[in-house]
This record gives structure tokens, sequence and C-alpha cells, in this order.
């Protein structure tokens, strides 16, 4: 095809992609905890119960995903991120109206719908369509984008619960939501073939000759049967039952002396989180692929050192924030190690195959932890079992990450 001239297109998706990110995916996903404990005064339920919000969320995506898939597949990319927007931004508003639980977690499946698409399907599938080059990096930047969302809007949502109350707020995140909806039809293109182009990097002879070594590694049907298969899925299920944490920290904070003095600690301490998560990513995504089993225990490592400072530092706003950046250093391991394990022991012959499975059991884990944790906390009345259930998870995770090493050298 003709070569054009001027910005490339699949820079102006990778831009939609990125605004998706940070705003609604961002509020829909990263920002649920920071209403808990409003909600729990107004619904009279508790925190725990609240968050069963996230496993109803992601058990809604992993339903819709193949239907999903199939659509994006077959129908125009703007259609079905336009979808997701405006699924994300309708049921901030069905939020808004919430009274009663029924209606809470009816609008977290409805959230679930729209968090799948933009998380899971958009970024890694247009991308890989626009890209023959350069699609890793820009795949990583776009969901970095998450985590800068998450550290913006949980102290952009603290502050507006403060002052317009939970029902207000979630109105304005739909707002919010609805205003990137030109974006995301504007800026998208299905293929690079709807604009008469070839994908970046195809048209020259290094990417032409790129397949040929990737074409290497174990085949799906033999992976399946091996030890370091199942030690991938144990990793990403315990990954994944571990980040519950992150959306009881607001909740948490609120049980804190320190809270009445300063009752936007749980959002900036969210935010701090968020920003943990960020930096993880992007250092995880320079170091990683050269020391893969390495830089995941040593980031493990800080997510239980952040964890034990949220159990002992009750007393000091600033050790609070230092637990949250570290805890939010392992909440980001999932979305950049996760892939290059997975690929580092198999290989990329049938990799999408492969990690499909990996990602069903991720999935999975993030289900049952809401479910689980949160009846500790209804139980106990307290968020201790919690954070020694999630150390616990996370010391396991780390020998899960060594053994896959050794397994996978093997």
């Amino acid at each position: 095809m003709a070569k054009k001239k001027g910005v490339f297109f699949g820079y102006c998706v990778v831009a939609a992609l990125v605004l998706t990110s940070f705003v609604p995916l961002s509020l829909g996903l990263s920002c649920a905890g920071i209403f808990y404990p409003a909600l729990s005064e107004e619904l009279g339920v508790g925190a725990g119960v609240l968050g069963y919000y996230t496993s109803i969320l992601w058990l809604a995506a992993m339903a819709s995903l193949p239907a999903l898939g199939r659509l994006l597949a077959a129908r125009d990319a703007r259609l079905c991120m336009g979808g997701a927007v405006g699924v994300i931004a309708g049921a901030f508003v069905w939020l808004s109206f919430t009274v009663s639980l029924w209606q809470f977690f009816a609008g977290a499946a409805a959230m679930g719908v729209g968090v799948g698409m933009l998380l899971f399907l958009a970024p890694s599938t247009l991308i890989n369509r626009w890209f023959a080059k350069r699609a890793g990096f820009l795949l990583g930047a776009v969901m970095a984008f998450t985590g800068v969302g998450g550290v913006v809007w949980s102290s952009v949502g603290g502050l507006l619960i403060q002052s317009i109350g939970w029902s207000g707020t979630y109105l304005v995140f739909a707002a919010l939501s609805a205003l990137t909806l030109p974006a995301a039809v504007l800026l998208v293109a299905s293929r690079p073939q709807d604009k008469g182009l070839s994908p970046f990097g195809a048209e020259e002879p290094a990417a032409a000759a790129a397949p040929l070594p990737e074409a290497s590694g174990v085949p799906a049907a033999q992976a399946f049967r091996t030890p370091t298969f199942f030690l991938i899925l144990a990793m990403c299920f315990m990954l994944n039952f571990g980040m519950y944490v992150y959306f009881m920290i607001p909740s948490f904070m609120g049980t804190l002396e320190l809270s009445a003095a300063l009752p936007l600690l749980g959002a900036t301490a969210s935010s701090a989180a968020m920003a943990g998560q960020t930096v993880s990513k992007l250092v995880l995504g320079a170091v990683g692929d050269k020391r893969p089993y390495a830089s995941t225990v040593f980031t493990l490592g800080l997510g239980v050192v952040g964890v034990a400072l949220l159990l002992a530092g009750a007393g000091s706003v600033a050790l609070l924030y230092v637990a949250a950046f570290a805890y939010g250093c392992f909440y980001g391991i999932t979305n950049v190690m996760t892939p290059i394990i997975t690929r580092r022991a198999f290989g990329d012959r049938d990799y999408p195959a492969i990690y499909a499975r990996v990602s069903m059991a991720a999935s999975v884990g993030s289900v049952v932890s809401g479910f689980i944790w949160g009846a500790a906390i209804e139980a106990t009345g307290g968020y201790t079992v919690m954070f020694v259930g999630v150390m616990v998870v996370m010391t396991l995770t780390a020998i899960s990450v060594l053994a896959i090493g050794r397994s996978a050298r093997r």
C-alpha cells in the first residue's frame, strides 16, 4: 500500500487508547474503593460486603470477554470502543442512584463489561494490528495510564465526595467518561487497511524477518502438561488474589484515628498506591526481560513490606503513604511480568493459546479474592486477617516464581 505523509494514524489510535485508559478505565477500575466508606454508611452494610463489587466486576468481564472478542473481530472498532465508554458512563449514572445493595452490584456487572473491552481486548488487539514494530512498548505505555489515572482520579474523587457527596461524584465520573467518547470514535480505525495504510514497520526488512525466531517454542498441548504451566497458573491466581487490598485501602484508612483529622487520607493513600503501580510497571518493563524471576520476587517483597507497614503504621501518615506506595509496586506485576514469564517459559509458538489460559487463572483469582477477603472482613470486623493472609499469599507467590525459574530452565 502507498505510504501516506504526515502523522501515522496508528498513533491517533494509541492516543485514543491512552485517553480511554486514563479516564473511563481508571475511573471504573481504580477508583471503586474510594466510594466504599460513604456507601457503607449510606446502605448500612460493611465495607467487606461492598468489596464484593470487584468480584462481580471481574466475573462480568470474564463472562463477556468471549462475546466481546468476537464483536471486536467482526465489527468496527469505533463501535466497540465507543460502546464500552458508553457502558461505563451509563454504569456511573446507575450507581449514582443506588439505594440498595443489588443496584450497587448490578452497576458493578455493567462496569465489568465496559472494563473488559477497554482493558483486555481493545489495546492489545488494535496496537498489534497497527504496529508491526514497537507494539510491546506502546501497549505498556497505554497500560501505564491506568496507574496514572488512578493517581489523579483517586485524589480528585476523594475531594469530590467530601464536597458534593458520593452520588454527585458518580455523576461527575459519568460526565468525564462520556467526554472521551469523541476520541474513541474519531481517532480509531479497526485496521490500517481502512486508512489505506500498512502496519507501522511492516514494510521494513527487519520487521519481515522478525517472526522467524518468534515461531520457536513449546506447543500448547505439550505446555499444558508441564509442571511449569501449573506453577504459572498458581502464580497468576495468587497475584490477583493479593490485589484485593488496594480496593480496601480507603475503608481501612477510615477506621484509623488519623482519618478524623484527615478525611482524604484513604483517597490520597490510594493515589500513592497507584503511583507505586505506575513506577513498578515502568521499571519492570525496563528490566523484566533480562531478570524476570529476580525482579518479580523483589517486587513481591516490596508488596509484603507494604502490607506489613499498613498494619504497623496506623499512627504515622508518612508511613501509611510509604506503605501504600510499596504495596502499589506489587500491584504493577501482573500486566507486565505475567506475559514476560509465560513467554520466557514457553516461547512464542503457541503463546496466545497458552496465555489465554494463564489470564483465565488470573481472572479467577480476582473473582475469588473479593468474596473470601470480603467475608473475612465481615466475620472479624477488621482487616488484620486480610492483611496477614495477603502477606502469606505473596510469600507463596514468590516461592512459585522461583520454582518456575528452576522448572523452565530444566
